[in-house]
C-alpha cells in the first residue's frame, strides 16, 4: 500500500507498530530500567579496559556526537531517543543549542519530559511523521533502524524501507550534514546463514590451507542440531521480546543510502556487544525476583533467554554492532 505526499508516492508502512513498541519499551521496559544503569541507555556501549557499563555508555555517546559532527551544532535530531540521555548530553556536554529526540514510547517521553532539561525537546512521534521546524546539522539513530523494516525476509523490501528513512534524513539535513547510525547487524552473509551456519563458516578465512578446508566441510549432525536451535531461539526472541523487528546487514544500509549519502566511516565492534549484553544479563539475573513483580516471571524468563542467545550469537560472529557515518551529498 502507498500514499501520496507532496506529489510523490511513498509507502504507508511506518515500521514497528505502536502495539509492539508498547510491549517492548513500556511493559518490558519496566524491567529493563532495573538493568540499564543510571543513564538508562538501551544500546551497546563502547568499552575500554576498566570500564563500567555506565562509563562505556558515556564513551559511546561522546564518540557518536563527535562522529556525527554534532559538537557545537545548532540543531540535532536523535531518532529513537529512548529516555533522552543522548539528547541531554548533546546539550550539556557538546554544546548543541537545541536537541530533538523522537520515540514511540509514551513511558520514555513521560520520563524525559519530567526531567525538564534546558535545550532538549522529546516528542512522542514516529520518524515517518516527523516534520522539522528547520534543518538539522546532524541526525543520529542508535539501534533504532532495527524497527524500520518489520519482519520481512525479502532483502529488496527491507532496503526500500531503510531507504525511505535515508531519504527523509537527507531532506532534514543541511548541506554536508551527517547521519550517524549504530545498529545490531547480521553477519555480512545475511540473516539466514548468520543463524544457520556454524561459526567456522562465518568467520573470515585465508585462502587455502586448513581454514579453507574446514569451511568447505559439510555440516555434521551436531552442527545441524545447532542450526535448528539457533533458528528456534531467533523466532522465540522475535515473538516474545522484539516483535516486528529485524536486523539489517551492513551492505543493506550502505545500499539504502546510495546516491543520497557518502559513507564516511564504517566499523564493526562485536566485543562492545558482548560486554554490554554480558553486563545486562548479569543484572537481569540479579534482579529476577523484582522483575517478576513488575512484569511477571515468564516475561523475565523470556528476556534472560533472549540475552543468553544474543551473547552466544555475538561471540560466534552471527551478528555484530556496526557504527556507520554518512555525509549528505
Amino acid at each position: 500500500m502507498s500514499v501520496v505526499h507532496d506529489g510523490r508516492r511513498e509507502s504507508s508502512y511506518k515500521g514497528t507498530s505502536s502495539k509492539a513498541i508498547l510491549h517492548h519499551y513500556d511493559h518490558l521496559g519496566r524491567f529493563y530500567r532495573l538493568i540499564l544503569g543510571q543513564g538508562l541507555v538501551y544500546s551497546y556501549g563502547m568499552w575500554e579496559d576498566g570500564d563500567t557499563l555506565e562509563s562505556a555508555q558515556l564513551r559511546k555517546l561522546d564518540h557518536i556526537a563527535v562522529a556525527a559532527g554534532a559538537v557545537g551544532a545548532a540543531r540535532v535530531l536523535d531518532v529513537g531517543c529512548g529516555y533522552g540521555t543522548l539528547v541531554r548530553r548533546l546539550v550539556e556536554t557538546h554544546h548543541v543549542q537545541h536537541a530533538v529526540g523522537i520515540t514511540m514510547s509514551p513511558a520514555q517521553v513521560s520520563w524525559a519530559r519530567e526531567q525538564d532539561w534546558p535545550g532538549c525537546e522529546v516528542r512522542l512521534e514516529n520518524w515517518f511523521d516527523h516534520r522539522p521546524e528547520g534543518p538539522y546539522d546532524a541526525v543520529i539513530a542508535i539501534e533504532a533502524i532495527e524497527h524500520f523494516a518489520g519482519n520481512t525476509m525479502w532483502r529488496a523490501k527491507r532496503v526500500a524501507r531503510y531507504r525511505e528513512f535515508f531519504r527523509r534524513s537527507h531532506s532534514w539535513l543541511r548541506p554536508g550534514g551527517r547521519l550517524c547510525l549504530q545498529a545490531n547487524a547480521w553477519n555480512d552473509r545475511g540473516w539466514l546463514p548468520s543463524l544457520a551456519l556454524p561459526p567456522r563458516m562465518l568467520a573470515p578465512h585465508a585462502d587455502g590451507g586448513a581454514d579453507a578446508a574446514a569451511r568447505r566441510r559439510r555440516l555434521d549432525l551436531r552442527e545441524v542440531a545447532g542450526s535448528v536451535r539457533n533458528l528456534r531461539e531467533g523466532l522465540h526472541a522475535s515473538r516474545t521480546v522484539f516483535p516486528e523487528c529485524f536486523l539489517p546487514t551492513r551492505a543493506e544500509l550502505t545500499d539504502a543510502g546510495d546516491g543520497l549519502f557518502r559513507l564516511v566511516e564504517s566499523r564493526s565492534d562485536p566485543q562492545d556487544g558482548v560486554r554490554t549484553v554480558a553486563s545486562w544479563l548479569s543484572r537481569s539475573e540479579a534482579n529476577r525476583t523484582r522483575g517478576a513483580e513488575l512484569i511477571g516471571e515468564r516475561a523475565v524468563s523470556d528476556i534472560i533467554r533472549e540475552q543468553r542467545a544474543a551473547l552466544k550469537f555475538l561471540k560466534e560472529g552471527r551478528f555484530t554492532s556496526v557504527r556507520m557515518v554518512f555525509e549528505k551529498v
